[in-house]
C-alpha cells in the first residue's frame, strides 16, 4: 500500500502555517500518524487478507398453505391461512488455518400465518470446526433429530414427523455439541448446560451412510413431568431411537424411524413406556411431479382414559417446476384413541432461496 504524499500544494502549505502552535496537530503530523497506521495494519494480524477464506449466506424459506380442516363427530371444519415453518436465517464461515474454522448461524421463524412477524429463533450458535471434529454452543438441532428423524421429515407439513412431533424434540436451547465425521461414519455427543435450573438433556448417536443407504441410531435423557392425580411429578425420559432410509436410482426413497420411550418418576414405582413410528415414501411419477406417503404411530404410553395417542396417514402430490418452487396438496387424518379424529386438505406453496458472498469453502 502506497503511503500518502506529504508534499502538500502551496495553498494547502500557508494555510498550515497560519495554524497556531497551539492548534496541534499540524496537517502534516497527521499525515505521518496516518502513514505510520498504515505501515502497522499492513503487518499486523487483523489485515484484510484474513477474510479471503470467509463465506456468509443470507437464506430462507417461505411455506405458507390453504388448509381446510374437519373434525369427526363435532361437525366443525373450516378454512384457514397457515404456514409450514416458514423461516430465514444468516450463516457465516471463516478458515483461520488450515483445517480450521469458524462458523456461525442463526435463523429465525416467519410468522405468515398470522401478523408476518420474525418470530422464536429456531438456530443461533457459534463454533469451531476442525480436522478433529465440530465444537458448537447455542441454540441447535439435537442428534435424535439430526441421525435420525430428520430423514422422515420429508413433508410440506409444521408436525412433520408426524409422530416425532409428539415425542420431540427439534431444537435444544444451551446446547453443546460436538460433531465427528469419519468417512462414512458420523459420531454426536451433546449436553444442555442450563445454569441452576432443574433441567438437563443428554444426547448422543452415531449414523452410517454408504452411497444411498442411511442408518441412524440415537440415546435421548431428559427430565420429564406429568400430571398424576391432579399433582404435577417430575421425572426422566429414556428414548432410544432408530431410523433407516434408502434412495433406489430409479428415484423411489424409503424411510422408517422408530423410537422407545420410557418414562421414570420421582414416586417410587410410577413408570411408563411409549413408542413412536414414522414412515415415508417418495417416488417421482412424471417429471416435475412426486407422490408421497406416510404412515405414523405415536404411543403415549398413558392410560385408556388418558392416552393422547393416536396413529395416521398423509397422501401429498408435489410439483417442482425449478428447484427452489413446490407447490402440493396433501390429505392428511389423524385418528385418535379418545379424542375426535380430524382430517386436512392442506393446498401449500414452497420458495427458497439462499444468497452467498465470500469465496470459502
Amino acid at each position: 500500500m502506497m503511503k500518502l504524499m506529504t508534499a502538500l500544494p502551496f495553498g494547502l502549505c500557508a494555510l498550515s502555517m497560519s495554524v497556531s502552535a497551539a492548534e496541534t496537530p499540524t496537517l502534516e503530523q497527521q499525515v505521518d500518524a496516518l502513514n505510520k497506521r498504515i505501515e502497522q495494519l499492513e503487518g499486523s494480524s487483523i489485515s484484510p487478507s484474513q477474510f479471503e477464506n470467509s463465506q456468509v449466506s443470507l437464506y430462507g424459506s417461505f411455506r405458507p398453505t390453504l388448509v381446510y380442516n374437519a373434525e369427526k363427530g363435532n361437525d366443525k371444519d373450516d378454512w384457514d391461512i397457515g404456514d409450514a415453518l416458514s423461516r430465514i436465517g444468516i450463516k457465516a464461515s471463516t478458515e483461520f488455518a488450515e483445517g480450521w474454522s469458524a462458523i456461525a448461524q442463526g435463523e429465525w421463524s416467519v410468522d405468515i400465518a398470522n401478523n408476518g412477524n420474525l418470530g422464536n429463533a429456531r438456530l443461533a450458535y457459534l463454533g469451531i470446526a476442525s480436522p478433529y471434529g465440530q465444537v458448537a454452543f447455542g441454540k441447535q438441532r439435537p442428534a435424535q433429530y439430526t441421525l435420525v428423524e430428520e430423514y422422515l421429515d420429508i413433508f410440506n407439513h409444521a408436525s412433520s414427523p408426524f409422530a416425532f412431533d409428539s415425542n420431540g424434540p427439534f431444537f435444544v436451547n444451551n446446547f453443546a455439541t460436538y460433531k465427528l465425521n469419519l468417512n462414512e461414519f458420523t459420531f454426536m455427543a451433546a449436553a444442555q448446560v442450563n445454569g441452576d435450573k432443574d433441567t438437563h438433556l443428554y444426547n448422543s448417536g452415531l449414523a452410517f451412510d454408504n452411497n444411498n443407504l442411511h442408518i441412524g441410531i440415537a440415546y435421548l435423557d431428559q427430565n420429564t413431568s406429568d400430571v398424576f392425580g391432579g399433582t404435577d411429578v417430575d421425572g426422566d425420559k429414556d428414548t432410544w431411537a432408530g431410523s433407516v432410509a434408502y434412495s433406489f436410482d430409479n428415484g423411489l426413497y424409503l424411510a422408517a424411524a422408530y423410537a422407545d420411550v420410557d418414562y421414570s418418576y420421582d414416586i417410587a414405582g410410577l413408570s411408563k413406556s411409549g413408542s413412536t413410528l414414522d414412515t415415508a415414501v417418495a417416488y417421482p411419477i412424471a417429471e416435475h411431479y412426486k407422490v408421497k406417503l406416510g404412515y405414523f404411530d405415536y404411543d403415549d404410553g398413558k392410560s385408556a382414559l388418558l392416552t393422547q395417542s393416536y396413529d395416521g396417514y398423509n397422501t401429498t402430490l408435489e410439483w417442482n417446476p425449478v428447484d427452489n418452487i413446490r407447490l402440493h396438496l396433501e390429505y392428511l387424518v389423524r385418528n385418535y384413541d379418545q379424542k375426535n379424529d380430524d382430517q386436512t386438505i392442506t393446498i401449500g406453496f414452497r420458495y427458497d432461496f439462499n444468497l452467498v458472498w465470500g469465496n470459502g469453502n
